[in-house]
């Protein structure tokens, strides 16, 4: 069992690295190499059939666009400021209506009964989507100190702030043209938190 953990693990931390790697930095030649190969490897062998044609789809969508369309589609949904088809990437736009809201304040209370606080040089508040993707990595990495502690707090950052994030910014980039390559960086997203649900039982 033990092992079998550890290579669930081993897959879930190696998915959200590959999430978090499409929105915590403009993408760059060795992104994309990456992204290709970690593609490829995983091409057709999830599981999962929605997340089967995820990964198909942004494997055609990267080979048939290229870099500049990926570089070119990051700045307009998340750096250009007068973009009017941004994306925001904050649980609490999608959960309160604005950001900054009432959600960031429980966020932010989980965080501190964790004890785990937020690194000096990044700048976004915590209820940002690659935060709370490294603050998944990090329960992950640690879960066998407190095994009960950690899934709670695991099932709840998935419900309580990543769905929303990515719920709410895959019903707005579904109405754009274009965007083909971070559409599917989101479905492929979509998919596998559904697949991170099922590890935890319902209450």
């Amino acid at each position: 069992m033990d092992f079998e953990r550890h290579e669930t693990n081993s897959a879930r931390l190696i998915l959200y690295a590959f999430i978090r790697s499409a929105f915590d930095s403009p993408p760059n030649q060795e992104k994309f190499d990456y992204w290709l190969s970690l593609l490829s490897s995983l091409y057709g062998g999830t599981g999962l059939s929605e997340l089967d044609d995820a990964i198909i789809q942004l494997k055609s969508a990267l080979e048939q666009n290229g870099l500049i369309s990926c570089q070119n589609e990051y700045y307009e949904l998340f750096e250009n400021p007068f973009s009017s088809l941004a994306i925001h990437l904050y649980a609490s736009y999608y959960i309160d209506g604005k950001i900054m809201g009432p959600s960031l304040v429980k966020l932010r209370q989980l965080l501190y009964n964790l004890n785990i606080g937020k690194v000096k040089n990044f700048n976004e508040s915590e209820d940002h989507l690659v935060f709370l993707i490294d603050l998944m990595m990090f329960l992950i990495q640690r879960g066998n100190q407190d095994s009960n502690r950690s899934l709670k707090a695991q099932k709840e950052i998935i419900e309580d702030y990543l769905r929303p994030i990515i719920e709410g910014a895959n019903r707005v980039i579904k109405n754009y043209d274009d965007f083909l390559i971070y559409k599917s960086f989101f479905k492929i997203a979509r998919s596998f938190l559904s697949l991170e649900q099922c590890l935890f039982p319902s209450d």
